[in-house]
């Protein structure tokens, strides 16, 4: 069975009840009014193939843009969160072309 959140329409008490889908909804534990069913926040497991392809291809539209910085920073965040090879591969790759960008500028 879920856990749903519901708001008392009369009082605003907010509280969590363990209910089957099809249940009524339950009356309101502080003053017996009316309640409605919030929007819960959801969450969901992603796999790390499916989280490196994401991160691979909001790195690579950075450098497309031109953004290395950005690309940089992206890269540094992603590798807090995922560890593997692809993503140092990244950091790496983006090193590089701040290295050859500053060299141009100079």
């Amino acid at each position: 069975m879920p856990i749903y959140e519901f708001a008392c329409k009369s009082c605003g008490y907010v509280f969590e009840k363990l209910q089957g889908v099809n249940d009524p909804l339950p009356v309101c534990p502080r003053c017996g009014g009316k309640t409605q069913k919030l929007i819960s926040m959801v969450a969901f497991k992603v796999t790390t193939d499916e989280a490196i392809r994401r991160v691979e291809k909001r790195f690579n539209d950075y450098i497309r843009w031109g953004k290395y910085k950005d690309a940089a920073k992206f890269a540094q965040k992603a590798a807090q969160y995922i560890k593997h090879d692809k993503i140092k591969r990244m950091q790496e790759k983006i090193e590089t072309k701040l290295t050859k960008a500053k060299k141009t500028a100079v």
